[in-house]
């Protein structure tokens, strides 16, 4: 069996095993690329015939293209599976410009496209063991002209390639390399001496100027391309500077078909040096196929205002600015994988999202609604299984949304049973092909509700397949809730109504939010990983009821309470006697980060600001954290 590198990688590939690709150097049997090659671009068509022809002049090679890599002790080592669009990937093109180039024509090659979702995959070209009578393997040279006088013979040495110079191929075809029997070993050694040699001259290169377009700005280009090493490390502007999202951007020249870096400046900020690969991560994150509006949605990296930002090509977080998403970062979700947009966490009270309530009027009802979606994810069942619904309901049974239902029931008592989840049935379930009901009840002796819990999980329609709705509603009849567990049973209408203490609300919410993220495991279990479509987002509605009266009293219409009628608001200190409002609510954007202290923070933050608005002007948040 054949253990050989070039025979280990082309398995891997036989088996689509990209992953087992992570950590391996690059060699003389391996390359690999993180993006296409430009084949309309002269001097990207003349990198594929040189990279091929290259391996087709030493042992053959793979060339992936789809790859990350960073450098570790001078070694480029492949770091992460990075796919490339199908939509820039004509395999038949890419044979053609091979077969049309590269002389005398290598046996065997093979061009594939392989698929790893539905819009991008992983290019391979594999070179096989030339025969050592066909070589060299000429190619136009290195200034990109098809004249038969301007050849280039390139080689692999090590993980580079390398053009022979003219006195190298001179010496080299005067020598004799196809000698009787083959080429000596001191013909093979003078030959790797005259590689080792080689230093290329570059043709003159006409391109704009680093800063080129930029007006006032221009000094912010030329301090981080000078402060990240010039045209040494950064190579050359490839166009002038162009307005992108919510700044301005120059590319700059990659090298050996690797993403160029792109200088970045936003205003009122100094410059930023992207590297090509985050630079593309960047582009992707925006869920748009047009990079400018991609950037527009997510931003650009957060400089300085006073010196240039430097990013590594190895940074695992980078802060963004100015997207139409809202504050946010770039950061690596999981080891090896490309880095994705993620939101800061932030509040506000755009609550006009779903403030449809699931269950039967209450006289308080609290609805918590969380709202995302993820790129390309579409959810493969025409309709929720069984087990979907199943799991719906275990990851309620699992969280402690139960038994704070409980303690509302029996907060005289030291006592906590957690009422029991189940599919809920009957007309009044919301149950549909893609979407899962679950219900929960703590009932008074004799049979009336005195809390009901709803949650509603859902999967994206034709308009918007890549979304996950999930909902959880809690109702509660606070005439029932004076009582003890003991003594739990409906009130004389006259008796006072019981309000649920502002500080136990901050409470009710979190419990709420922390069963909701984790909705979505039913559907998706490794959700962490996924780039979203947009920001998602937790909802929160709190309305007052119509009074639970009797059938019968006072006519049988009942009053719509306010929410100082059910809620006790003592704790947010003197304010007005009268609050007429009913319902009021907040948002969490980013409701996936924060730990279980931070969400009761923001929640806390969040009710005392709309205190303020009521006319509490003493309200102290940290009354409403108190144990």
């Amino acid at each position: 069996m054949d253990s050989s590198p070039a025979a280990i990688a082309r398995e891997w590939v036989s088996a689509r095993s990209w992953d087992r690709f992570v950590g391996t150097p690059e060699s003389a049997v391996l390359d690999v690329k993180s993006g296409v090659y430009p084949l309309d671009d002269t001097a990207g068509a003349g990198e594929l015939i040189k990279d091929v022809a290259a391996f087709a002049n030493s042992r053959g090679g793979l060339l992936l293209v789809g790859f990350g890599t960073r450098v570790d002790n001078g070694r480029e080592i492949i770091d992460k599976v990075k796919p490339v669009p199908a939509r820039l990937v004509d395999v038949d093109r890419y044979r053609k410009l091979v077969r049309d180039r590269v002389r005398p024509l290598i046996r065997d090659l093979t061009v594939d496209f392989y698929p790893v979702d539905d819009e991008r995959g992983v290019l391979v070209i594999d070179i096989p063991v030339q025969p050592e009578t066909a070589k060299p393997f000429v190619v136009p040279g290195p200034d990109g002209r098809k004249m038969p006088m301007a050849a280039g013979v390139p080689i692999r040495d090590g993980d580079t390639t390398h053009w022979l110079t003219h006195d190298d191929l001179q010496r080299l075809l005067s020598t004799g390399w196809n000698a009787e029997g083959g080429p000596r070993a001191n013909i093979i050694e003078a030959l790797n001496r005259a590689v080792a040699a080689a230093v290329p001259s570059p043709p003159p290169l006409n391109h704009p100027e680093v800063g080129e377009g930029a007006g006032r700005q221009r000094q912010h280009f030329t301090n981080a391309y000078a402060a990240g090493g010039g045209q040494t490390k950064l190579g050359h502007p490839t166009q002038p500077v162009t307005a992108v999202g919510p700044g301005l951007i120059q590319p700059l020249a990659g090298r050996n078909g690797a993403p160029g870096p792109v200088l970045t400046v936003m205003p009122s900020r100094s410059g930023a040096v992207v590297p090509g690969d985050i630079w593309e991560d960047l582009c992707e994150a925006g869920n748009t196929a047009d990079a400018g509006t991609s950037i527009s949605n997510v931003g650009l990296p957060a400089a300085p205002a006073t010196s240039p930002l430097l990013i590594r090509a190895d940074a695992k977080t980078v802060e963004l600015k100015g997207g139409r998403w809202g504050p946010g970062r770039l950061a690596q979700v999981t080891a090896g994988g490309p880095l994705l947009w993620r939101p800061h966490t932030s509040r506000d009270f755009e609550t006009h999202h779903n403030n449809f309530a699931t269950g039967e009027p209450a006289e308080l009802h609290l609805r918590a609604v969380l709202d995302v979606s993820w790129q390309n994810w579409k959810y493969g069942p025409q309709s929720l299984p069984l087990a979907v619904r199943h799991r719906h309901r275990g990851l309620l049974t699992e969280s402690g949304l139960a038994a704070h239902m409980s303690r509302f029931a029996h907060r005289h008592t030291a006592e906590v049973v957690a009422p029991a989840w189940n599919l809920a049935s009957g007309s009044n379930s919301n149950h549909s092909a893609i979407s899962s009901h679950v219900r929960a009840q703590i009932t008074a002796p004799d049979g009336p509700p005195v809390v009901t819990a709803n949650s509603v999980l859902q999967t994206g329609n034709w308009r918007s397949p890549s979304s996950v709705l999930a909902t959880v509603d809690l109702g509660l009849d606070l005439r029932l809730l004076t009582g003890t567990h003991d003594q739990l049973k409906p009130e004389p209408t006259h008796a006072k109504r019981s309000r649920l203490p502002i500080v136990n609300l901050v409470d009710a919410l979190v419990a709420m939010w922390e069963v909701l993220v984790s909705l979505p495991e039913a559907l998706e279990p490794d959700l962490t990983r996924l780039p979203y479509a947009a920001p998602p987002f937790v909802v929160f509605h709190i309305h007052a009821g119509p009074d639970a009266r009797d059938a019968g009293e006072d006519d049988g219409v009942a009053r719509q309470l306010n929410l100082a009628d059910v809620l006790d608001l003592a704790a947010l200190g003197d304010g007005p006697h009268d609050v007429s409002r009913t319902q009021t609510g907040l948002r969490i954007v980013g409701p996936f980060e924060p730990d279980h202290v931070a969400r009761r923070r923001l929640v806390a933050d969040s009710l005392s600001d709309l205190a303020l608005s009521l006319g509490f002007l003493t309200a102290d948040v940290n009354g409403l954290l108190s144990d």
